[in-house]
């Protein structure tokens, strides 16, 4: 293990951990169109939803095969959404990211480079992953974040630096914190519940891969990027009609009027909220404590002011 980290220049590290991502993106993309509809994962083989033609292997390479063909089937010309090549460059410059976080760490052992590598990568595919299922479903699959959270307490507990006593009470707690406030307690208040139990899981799994700080992190810095696309789409979304049906349930009043207040409207966003825990979350992990210390020095000059 110590040879390949001397032989192998960095740069070529990075690029091996770009088409290791793009290629894991490939399967995101699997993951994210087959689970909605219940589907297997692995069979039938990549096809084209349109003419049911099989993709071939030359027609199925990341990133490259959209641009060649243009996000078109060869066989049919059906368009392809360009979630897939986006999803694929995603995890290609994740990977990248990770890669040089663990990789080119120069205080780890080949071995643990490689471990953490390879945990914190599991970490951020699962984060695309759920992000994207959870923008077209409003669901968030339990078939990633339970093994999520296992793999992370016991990530922590033999291989990062938490251990596993920080990372289990996090996890427990984070779960507990979003179910009791903002499902069972929101719904006591209001008669509906303000987040679905998904997200619960999903914080429990930030809180065994991330420890406290993280998960605090993430879900503040989650919840404050949510509010603000939130608002923004309220705003743009100020007129009346179907047009706002994708965003807002029910905008339409009882009483023949075509347009609700802009606060009853607010009330009934429906906006997922799990593409902006992972984003936090993301955020944590690669410039988290940059994010924190950049934090801590405005508090302290405001209040030195």
């Amino acid at each position: 293990m110590q040879e390949i980290f001397t032989i192998i220049p960095p740069w070529q590290m990075l690029v091996y951990a770009a088409i290791f991502g793009a290629l894991w993106g490939s399967f995101a993309n699997v993951v994210i169109v087959r689970w909605p509809l219940e589907m297997s994962v692995v069979r039938p083989a990549s096809h084209c939803f349109s003419c049911k033609k099989e993709i071939r292997f030359y027609d199925n390479i990341p990133i490259l095969s959209y641009l060649v063909l243009r996000g078109k089937c060869r066989h049919c010309g059906a368009s392809f959404s360009p979630r897939y090549m986006l999803v694929e460059l995603c995890m290609a410059l994740l990977s990248v990211g990770v890669a040089n976080i663990t990789l080119l760490a120069e205080q780890s052992t080949p071995q643990q480079a490689m471990a953490e590598y390879f945990i914190w990568f599991a970490f951020v595919w699962a984060l695309v992953t759920i992000a994207m299922i959870d923008l077209e479903t409003y669901l968030i699959p339990d078939v990633i974040t339970l093994p999520g959270i296992v793999l992370g307490i016991a990530a922590n507990a033999f291989i990062l630096p938490l251990g596993w006593m920080e990372p289990l009470i996090t996890a427990v707690a984070g779960y507990a914190l979003i179910r009791l406030m903002f499902i069972d307690g929101y719904k006591l208040l209001t008669g509906a519940p303000g987040m679905g139990e998904g997200d619960a899981k999903l914080l429990a799994m930030f809180g065994a891969f991330l420890g406290v700080e993280g998960t605090l992190f993430a879900l503040f810095a989650g919840a404050f990027q949510g509010l603000i696309i939130g608002v923004v789409m309220v705003l743009i979304r100020r007129k009346d009609g179907e047009q706002n049906e994708p965003i807002f349930e029910d905008e339409n009043s009882t009483d023949g009027e075509n347009f609700t207040k802009p606060d009853a409207r607010f009330r009934k966003a429906k906006i997922p909220f799990g593409p902006f825990l992972a984003l936090g979350a993301m955020e944590y992990y690669f410039a988290g404590h940059a994010f924190l210390t950049a934090y801590l020095n405005l508090i302290s000059q405001l209040v030195g002011i």
